[in-house]
């Protein structure tokens, strides 16, 4: 597989793109038990080809609005984790394109509650005339906060 292979997608209204050999599967219907005193970001666990998944709202947690659809799972040699995104727009084997923190149309701004861990990249996916931030999948589910579902006071 290309390095440059990406999936499209969208989460909570933000376009985003992650590398292929990142992601090991696509879940539609997945039923997910909340569990009680998590950030709100963590949808709870579900079970996926009969093994516990955890579920975390990609939109939520980028600071976008709540995503709705599909459940995303990590590459098994990542980690255990799925991230509930809206819709897959397709699959880009073009090369990604460095872009500016300060660009414009930037869908995510990093905030304190990401304490310098922010997987989201300065690169970009640029499809059909459209811009697909990505996203770091291994660096998101080794972050500290990733990690900590437990709701913080305010």
């Amino acid at each position: 597989m290309s390095e440059f292979n990406h999936i499209l997608f969208s989460a909570g209204g933000l376009a985003l793109a992650a590398r292929s050999a990142s992601i090991h599967s696509l879940h539609d219907g997945l039923v997910t038990s909340a569990e009680p005193g998590t950030s709100d970001w963590f949808s709870g666990v579900a079970v996926a080809e009969g093994r516990l998944l955890p579920i975390t709202d990609l939109g939520l947690y980028l600071n976008g609005g709540t995503s709705t659809g599909r459940v995303i799972e990590v590459a098994r040699d990542l980690g255990i984790a799925g991230l509930r995104i809206d819709e897959v727009h397709g699959v880009s084997r073009n090369r990604p394109e460095a872009i500016g923190p300060e660009t414009s149309d930037a869908p995510v701004n990093e905030d304190s509650s990401h304490d310098g861990q922010w997987p989201v990249r300065n690169t970009a996916i640029n499809d059909l005339g459209r811009r697909y931030r990505i996203v770091d999948i291994a660096h998101l589910v080794k972050s500290s906060r990733f990690l900590n579902v437990k709701c913080e006071p305010a």
